[in-house]
């Protein structure tokens, strides 16, 4: 029950910010990529995925297509020559700027059509899933089918 409305909604989210950066040419993934990285110090590439909940396979895939279009750049780390530092470029700034914008219009259209009340039980619920999939082996000492 919990499981498909979640993914049911994730997928909704997810078509519509893709719809939205096709116009910029992004994907919501690039999107996410651009709000998540400090755009004064760089990011590290290595915190970038597990601070987005991705895989470094699909993260590299999604970096290496966002320096390709001159979104980003990476640069060796001056203090420690081994970490590379992911920085947005003139055009990531740019682009990022219309993904934060269509981000905050979401957000703000989300809060214009619900109850305050209920904003407040949905991320309380959310919070819970959250550390409850955090702290605990779900299927540790259930039966599950092999």
């Amino acid at each position: 029950m919990f499981d498909f409305h979640i993914r049911n909604v994730w997928q909704k989210i997810a078509r519509m910010y893709n719809a939205q950066g096709a116009q910029a040419g992004l994907t919501m993934a690039q999107g996410f990529v651009l709000l998540n990285i400090n755009n004064k110090q760089g990011t590290p590439s290595t915190k970038l995925g597990p601070a987005m909940g991705m895989e470094s396979t699909s993260l590299s895939r999604i970096l290496k297509s966002m320096e390709d279009k001159g979104l980003i750049q990476k640069q060796q780390d001056k203090e420690d020559g081994r970490m590379v530092r992911l920085f947005l470029t003139k055009e990531g700034l740019r682009v990022r700027k219309l993904a934060k914008k269509n981000v905050l219009c979401f957000n703000q259209h989300l809060y214009d059509h619900l109850e305050p009340k209920k904003i407040e039980h949905f991320l309380d619920v959310m919070t819970s899933i959250n550390t409850i999939l955090s702290e605990h082996n779900i299927f540790e000492s259930k039966t599950v089918a092999k």
